[in-house]
């Protein structure tokens, strides 16, 4: 039985803590069969080497960091499958400069996020209080179409936590429902993955990415799925993973995808 998370950062991006090897063995100890490293990319659309110091890794630190991830794939060979990933950021208008820093790199996959919304960031501490001061509808219609946009560019394998503005509760509003099915009809016509992440669990919200109507809608319109923690420390590595394969179920969905060099096959479900 495939059992995967996709979903997993290092101390390389400054809020996440443990060695690389602690997650792999939590991650044994939960039953995961197979575990991508996806820590930040530096952000490449700030100017510097290191533009934002506790968000992402440094440009400096990214051979180091595929480096580390491809010795313990040897390490841990037949043990568990250990892929080479990223979580990149898209920055509407740096495309290309996405492009030239992910290129030289042999990835298997690459996920796709929003975390910064009309100027700031949509999930840091203390951007919860936005939606007061800015409205809610407005960043979750910006953070839909950025999202619809990102999806098309054709960078990215897997959408990250598709409804992120919610971490601090803030669900979405009615008024934006056409923004997030744009979002739904965009994933499902780039073909990328969605993936059913147990983080929101640990979140103020308390309810994986994507909440259970919209994961329906997701899964409904033919979009794939992965599974993830979106970890930050060992403990959390392959945490959760019954409740996002019980709710991926609960969707519809029969099958999740997994990924070598960035080629997708699926596989079953099992009960």
């Amino acid at each position: 039985m495939l059992r995967t998370d996709y979903h997993n950062h290092t101390a390389r991006c400054g809020h996440a803590g443990g060695a690389m090897r602690d997650y792999l063995l939590a991650a044994l100890g939960r039953g995961v069969t197979e575990l991508a490293f996806t820590d930040h990319v530096p952000l490449y659309f700030l100017p510097g080497d290191d533009p934002g110091p506790g968000l992402a890794m440094t440009r400096a630190e990214l051979p180091g960091y595929v480096a580390e991830v491809e010795a313990l794939r040897e390490e841990f060979a037949g043990r568990i499958d250990l892929l080479l990933g990223i979580e990149a950021d898209y920055a509407e208008g740096f495309e290309e400069e996405l492009k030239e820093l992910l290129a030289p790199y042999p990835w298997d996959v690459v996920l796709g996020s929003v975390h910064c919304v009309a100027g700031d960031w949509i999930d840091a501490p203390g951007s919860g209080k936005r939606h007061g001061t800015e409205g809610s509808a407005a960043l979750w219609s910006e953070y839909y179409r950025l999202i619809a946009k990102a999806c098309g560019t054709g960078l990215f394998d897997v959408m990250s936590h598709f409804d992120l503005p919610k971490k601090f509760g803030h669900h979405r509003p009615a008024e934006v429902l056409g923004a997030e099915e744009a979002a739904v009809e965009a994933a499902a016509k780039a073909g990328v993955a969605i993936e059913v992440s147990s983080a929101g669990l640990r979140k103020t919200v308390a309810e994986i990415y994507p909440g259970p109507d919209l994961l329906r809608k997701l899964v409904t319109a033919g979009v794939p799925v992965v599974f993830s923690s979106d970890s930050h420390a060992p403990a959390e590595s392959g945490w959760g993973l019954e409740k996002t394969l019980a709710a991926a179920r609960e969707a519809g969905a029969t099958s999740q995808l997994s990924f070598r060099r960035r080629v997708a096959t699926a596989h079953p479900i099992d009960a």
